[in-house]
C-alpha cells in the first residue's frame, strides 16, 4: 500500500491549494540545472500528516489547485483520469504534476 503525506492550504479568500507528495521522497531537494529547475520537497509544504489515496481524492476533488510530486502519486492520479500524462513533467526521474480548477 503506498502511503503519501498531504497538506491543505487556504488562502483569505477559502481558495484551497491541496499538496501532496510521496512520503518517501518526503524532505529531498530535486535538481535540474539543464531546466533551472529546483524543487524542495518540505514538511512545510506538502504536509508531514500520512494519507491513503482513497482519502487525497476526496480533497483533491474540492481543491483550487493540486500539487503533487512523486511517481507514485503521479501515477495514480493519472489512472484515475485526473492528471492526464501529457501534463507531466520529470525532474530527476521524478515526476510531479498540477492541477487547476478553473470554473469560477
Amino acid at each position: 500500500m503506498s502511503h503519501f503525506v498531504m497538506k491543505v492550504h487556504e488562502n483569505y479568500a477559502g481558495r484551497k491549494v491541496v499538496a501532496v507528495s510521496d512520503a518517501d521522497i518526503l524532505d529531498t531537494v530535486l535538481e535540474d540545472t539543464d531546466k533551472g529547475l529546483e524543487l524542495k520537497i518540505s514538511r512545510e509544504f506538502y504536509g508531514e500528516n500520512e494519507f491513503e489515496l482513497k482519502d487525497i481524492l476526496q480533497f483533491i476533488v474540492h481543491a483550487d489547485n493540486v500539487n503533487v510530486i512523486g511517481n507514485k502519486i503521479v501515477d495514480a492520479l493519472i489512472s484515475e483520469k485526473m492528471v492526464d500524462s501529457k501534463n507531466v513533467i520529470s525532474i530527476r526521474g521524478v515526476k510531479h504534476a498540477q492541477i487547476y480548477n478553473i470554473a469560477y
